[in-house]
């Protein structure tokens, strides 16, 4: 299997703690992992065997945060299906807006129109039950492991 591209939008950090959480995780359970921390299309692959966690937190009115923006137009400028990307998919927000994990369901719903398969559920980490998000994703992580190891 291919290394696990990590990809992070992060506008006040919280996000960059939770990737480098799962990072510790997935490499734990024998997976190679690279994080990118200021994604680019152009460093990746659209092949098969491709597989994104992208971890993700909404900024302003369910906005992407500024470093992963350019990431998200570089995507929607492509002009073929993504077939081959399979990805997993981790929101942060909170729940006292009603653009609650906006940025995450939208990229969720963009990759999903280009055909890239998500693996497992998106989780959605509300800051208001939990105020440390990336102690919140231990049980995710684990189910997320299997169906890796299920490809």
């Amino acid at each position: 299997m291919s290394t696990l591209q990590i990809l992070v939008g992060s506008t006040l950090g919280g996000t960059e703690y939770v990737a480098e959480a799962a990072q510790v995780l997935l490499e734990e359970a024998g997976f190679d992992s690279e994080l990118h921390f200021d994604p680019d299309l152009n460093t990746l692959s659209l092949s098969e065997d491709e597989i994104w966690l992208i971890c993700l937190s909404t900024h302003g009115a369910g906005d992407y945060p500024e470093n992963f923006k350019s990431f998200a137009e570089q995507l929607q400028g492509v002009n073929a299906p993504l077939n081959d990307v399979r990805y997993g998919i981790i929101g942060i927000g909170d729940s006292n807006y009603d653009t609650f994990c906006e940025a995450a369901k939208n990229m969720d719903y963009i990759l999903e129109e280009m055909g890239a398969v998500r693996i497992g559920d998106r989780l959605e980490i509300d800051v208001v039950d939990h105020p440390i998000p990336e102690d919140n994703i231990s049980n995710w992580i684990s189910l997320w492991i299997e169906d890796l190891n299920d490809l």
